[in-house]
C-alpha cells in the first residue's frame, strides 16, 4: 500500500519548513535512513532521513515552497502502484491548465479561514492557485471582470458572503504585508485574486495602494514610470542631471529569519528589559591568553573563550542569573549551558556550549570553535542548536564598544561583549595605558534587580581581571 511522507518537525519550535532539495526523483528505491531531502527549518538546513522504505511514486513538495509541519511530501510504495491512492495531493509542476479550467466551481470555494487545521488546507490551496495561474495563462488576453462586479456576484462571491474573492494563500500574503485586499486587482476566474496577485502588489510597493481609492471609485492607473512615492518629480543635481531612482525590492523570508522575527518580538514584548555596563581591564587577561596559546599543543583559545569560561563560573556564585521566568515561579537552572551566537548569512543562531562551568579553558575553546564550524556549514544536530541558560554575544571583532542585546525566551539574561581597546586610565594619581573592555548584562527584570545584576558583573571583572583562577 502507498506510503504518504509527511514534512517532519526537526526541531523543538519548527512549526514550517521549506524543501531546500530534493535528493531523490520519482522511480528512485529508498531504504530507510537514506537522505531524500534537505529540509530549511527555522533553525539550520538540515538532512531528512527517510522513516519508509520503497519506490518513489510522486514528489509532492515543490523545491523553495514553506510548508507546515506535517503536510504531504511525497509517495512511497511499489512499482506501479497509484500513488493517488495515497490520498497526496498532486505536486504543483504537474498541474494540468485543462483541468483547472473545466473546474471553475472547485476553484470558488476557498478553504474557511475558522478551519480547526489550517495547515493542510492551505497547502492544497497553494496547489489551486497553481492550476489557475497555469489555465489563466492558456486563455487569451482579455480585460479582467471589475472589482465592482466581481465581488458578491456569482458562485463565489456567494461563497464569500460579500467578501472579496480571493484564495486563502493570497488573503494569507496580503495579511503579512499589511495589504488590503480591496486595492489588488484579480486576475483569476471572475476577478478572483491570487497569489501572483498579491506578488505583484507586493513587489509595486507603495504605488500599489493609492490612498483613498475605496471612496472615490477605482483605483487609479499609475504609470510605471512615475517616480516612487516620496520622491519628487524632475529632481537633478548640481549639474542639471537628473537622479536615477531605483525600485524597492522585497526579500522573502528564510524560515530562520521568521523564527527570529517571531522571538525577538515576542521578548520585546514580554520582558522587560533592564541594561547594565561594566568596564573590565584585560591586560592580565591578554597575557595569559597568548601564554596558553603557546604552551597547549595545538589549541588556541581566543579571549571570547576566556570570557565565556568567567561567565559560566560567574553563574555558580549567582545562580538567580542562571534562571527563567514562569508565572509559577523563577526556575533556577542546575545545569549551566552558555549558547554563543553565531551570525551565519541568514540570521543568528545559539548552539550552547554545555556544562560550561565545569570545562577546561581547552575544552570550551575546541567547544565554541567544532559549533562554530558546524553552525556555518550547516550540519548541526537540532538538540546542539537548543537548550543554553545563558547566552554570550560577542560584537568585538567589528569594533563595537558596547552594545544592549536581546534575552532569549527562556533565559534571564545575555552578556553583551565589546571589543578590547587601549585606553588611557587613572591609577594611583598617573595616567596609564590599559586594555579595556566593556561588557553589558541584559537581563529580564522580572527574575531579578539591579543590584543582582551588578553583583554577577563584580565577580565575572574579578575572574577576567585575576584569570589564572580560571585556569584550575
Amino acid at each position: 500500500m502507498a506510503t504518504v511522507v509527511t514534512l517532519p518537525r526537526l526541531s523543538d519550535t519548527m512549526e514550517e519548513g521549506v524543501i531546500a532539495k530534493w535528493r531523490i526523483k520519482v522511480g528512485d528505491k529508498v531504504k530507510r535512513g537514506q537522505v531524500i531531502a534537505d529540509i530549511e527549518t527555522d533553525k539550520a538546513t538540515m538532512e531528512f532521513e527517510s522513516f519508509d522504505a520503497g519506490t518513489v511514486l510522486k514528489l509532492v513538495a515543490p523545491e523553495g515552497e514553506a510548508l507546515p509541519v506535517g503536510a504531504p511530501i511525497a509517495v512511497f510504495g511499489q512499482p506501479g502502484e497509484n500513488p493517488d491512492a495515497a490520498g497526496a495531493p498532486a505536486p504543483k509542476a504537474e498541474a494540468e491548465p485543462a483541468k483547472a479550467e473545466d473546474k471553475p466551481k472547485a476553484e470558488a470555494k476557498p478553504a474557511p479561514e475558522a478551519e480547526s487545521k489550517p495547515a493542510q488546507p492551505e497547502a492544497l490551496a497553494e496547489i489551486e492557485v497553481a492550476q489557475t495561474a497555469a489555465a489563466e495563462s492558456a486563455v487569451p488576453d482579455q480585460a479582467p471582470a471589475p472589482k465592482a462586479t466581481s465581488q458578491g456576484t456569482g458562485p463565489e462571491g456567494q461563497a464569500d458572503r460579500g467578501r472579496i474573492p480571493a484564495s486563502p494563500v493570497a488573503r494569507r500574503l496580503a495579511r503579512e504585508h499589511d495589504l488590503e485586499l480591496g486595492q489588488i486587482q484579480g486576475s483569476g476566474p471572475r476577478g478572483r485574486i491570487v497569489k501572483a496577485d498579491v506578488e505583484q502588489a507586493i513587489a509595486k510597493g507603495p504605488t500599489a495602494r493609492p490612498a483613498a481609492a475605496a471612496a472615490t471609485g477605482p483605483a487609479e492607473h499609475v504609470p510605471a514610470t512615475s517616480p516612487p512615492a516620496g520622491t519628487p518629480a524632475g529632481e537633478v543635481d548640481e549639474h542639471g542631471r537628473p537622479y536615477i531612482s531605483r525600485p524597492d525590492r522585497t526579500v522573502k523570508l528564510s524560515q530562520m529569519r521568521k523564527t527570529i522575527a517571531k522571538r525577538m518580538g515576542q521578548a520585546k514584548r514580554e520582558i522587560p528589559h533592564i541594561y547594565l555596563t561594566m568596564p573590565i581591564v584585560m591586560d592580565r587577561a591578554v597575557a595569559l591568553r597568548a601564554e596558553f596559546n603557546l604552551s597547549v599543543d595545538g589549541t588556541k583559545a581566543s579571549l571570547n573563550d576566556l570570557v565565556i569560561l568567567a561567565a559560566a563560573r560567574a553563574l555558580r556564585k549567582h545562580p538567580r542569573v542562571n534562571a527563567y521566568y514562569t508565572d509559577n515561579g523563577i526556575v533556577e537552572r542546575g545545569d549551566i549551558h552558555v549558547g554563543v551566537a553565531v551570525a551565519l548569512d541568514e540570521g543568528l543562531i545559539v548552539p550552547p556550549v554545555r556544562f560550561a562551568d565545569q570545562k577546561t579553558l581547552k575544552q570550551i575553546s575546541i567547544d565554541v570553535r567544532d559549533l562554530g564550524t558546524r553552525a556555518k556549514e550547516k550540519t548541526l544536530k537540532p538538540e546542539e542548536m537548543t537548550g543554553s541558560t545563558f547566552t554570550v554575544s560577542n560584537l568585538g571583532m567589528f569594533g563595537i564598544e558596547e552594545f544592549c542585546a536581546i534575552v532569549n525566551p527562556g533565559e534571564a539574561a545575555i552578556l553583551a561583549v565589546g571589543a578590547v581597546q587601549d585606553e588611557a586610565v587613572v591609577e594611583d594619581g598617573q595616567i596609564v595605558a590599559r586594555k579595556r573592555m566593556r561588557v553589558t548584562l541584559c537581563s529580564d527584570h522580572r527574575v531579578f534587580d539591579g543590584a543582582e545584576s551588578a553583583k554577577y558583573l563584580q565577580t565575572l571583572r574579578k575572574l577576567l581581571e585575576s584569570p589564572l583562577a580560571l585556569l584550575t
